[in-house]
């Protein structure tokens, strides 16, 4: 992961609680965010994955 991800990540997700304690979104939105990092780290991880193995084959 690139070095800015987290920090692009934490203020997406500050973003978004501060949002959601003004009543702008609902409150499912926080967990999303919360839950965005690591289904996207898993996600690069598998495609990394795949690609080097196709690659060496």
């Amino acid at each position: 992961m690139k070095a800015y991800r987290p920090y692009l990540w934490a203020l997406f997700v500050l973003t978004v609680a501060v949002l959601n304690i003004l009543d702008v979104l609902p409150d499912w939105t926080t967990f999303a965010a919360i839950l965005t990092l690591p289904a996207l780290s898993a996600w690069n991880c598998l495609s990394r994955r795949d690609s080097t193995s196709h690659a060496a084959g």
